[in-house]
């Protein structure tokens, strides 16, 4: 196992961009902030690219220094008072304005969880992320991977079924 090259790093992002993109906007909800993030987080991995020596560890923990770039953006938001953090990142919902109300009212709802079991959820149903590659993407154990997402589902039924209720 070598260090991983700046091509193979370049490679990687390229190939990824969109993806980068997609979750930082979900985070963030506005544009230029997501494509900030994402910059940011290619910078950030790049001056720390000699830590890495694992190809196979590349996706999560890029993924982890996206993440970890979104919350702080969220968190100078809070700081600034131009949003809370629980009411920031509702997701852009796949269809727009004609999506089916049930999808909607998912997403929203998504979009409230505290940011930790967002994560997680963002990181298994829209990147298509296994349970270990959370874990190491945002720096947990596996049982704190499974946990938070047993715990943002089950607040998500709970929420969901209140909205059908009323």
């Amino acid at each position: 196992m070598g260090r991983i090259t700046f091509e193979e790093y370049a490679s990687f992002i390229k190939q990824n961009q969109e993806r980068a993109y997609r979750l930082a906007y979900g985070y963030l909800r506005e544009r230029e902030d997501a494509l900030d993030a994402v910059q940011a987080a290619v910078e950030r991995g790049l001056r720390r690219l000699d830590s890495l020596h694992d190809m196979e560890k590349l996706r999560p923990w890029f993924t982890r220094i996206l993440v970890n770039e979104c919350l702080d953006a969220l968190r100078r938001r809070k700081r600034r008072g131009t949003e809370s953090l629980s009411e920031t990142a509702e997701l852009a919902a796949p269809g727009g304005p004609e999506a089916r109300p049930e999808v909607l009212a998912a997403y929203e709802a998504i979009g409230r969880l505290p940011p930790k079991l967002k994560t997680v959820v963002m990181l298994r149903f829209f990147e298509d992320m296994k349970l270990s590659e959370i874990a190491e993407s945002t720096g947990c154990t596996l049982s704190t991977a499974k946990a938070r997402l047993y715990k943002a589902l089950s607040l998500l039924r709970l929420e969901l079924e209140e909205d059908e209720e009323g």
